[in-house]
């Protein structure tokens, strides 16, 4: 596994939208080095801050190894963890918002501008938080 601070490294910035995608990172490389269960509970709590650290290890399976069971214990703390990546209306008022006075005049620009806003309008849409049509 690579150490803590290497670029490689998975990390979770405590945000719960990035929960989900921390621990697909985390158990991708973690079954390419093989890890156990036991050593999967060891080794997740070195790529989060030190308060996440202190809080994940007293919660349900770390201290009895069990993998799945302190995975499930940690997504129940993080409400809304467990459907992954969360964006609201205002998230995308502020990228329209944000790039109202930017002359778009390229591909170049448009791409970019759309890689900011389909995401966001497709898990509003895919979520039923706005329809296509206010899309």
């Amino acid at each position: 596994m690579p150490g803590a601070n290497s670029s490689k490294a998975p990390s979770f910035n405590g945000e719960t939208s990035e929960l989900l995608e921390f621990f697909e990172l985390f158990e991708d490389l973690a079954d390419a080095c093989a890890l156990t269960p036991a050593e999967k509970c060891k080794t997740i709590v070195q790529y989060v801050d030190i308060q996440t650290k202190r809080f994940w290890v007293t919660l349900t399976g770390y201290e009895s190894r069990d993998f799945d069971i302190f995975k499930a214990s940690i997504l129940a703390q993080y409400s809304g963890a467990a459907k992954g990546q969360r964006y609201t209306i205002c998230d995308l008022e502020h990228i329209i918002i944000s790039n109202i006075n930017n002359n778009i005049s390229t591909k170049t620009e448009l791409l970019q501008y759309y890689r900011q806003f389909h995401p966001v309008a497709h898990w509003l849409v895919a979520n039923s938080k706005i329809s296509t049509r206010e899309r």
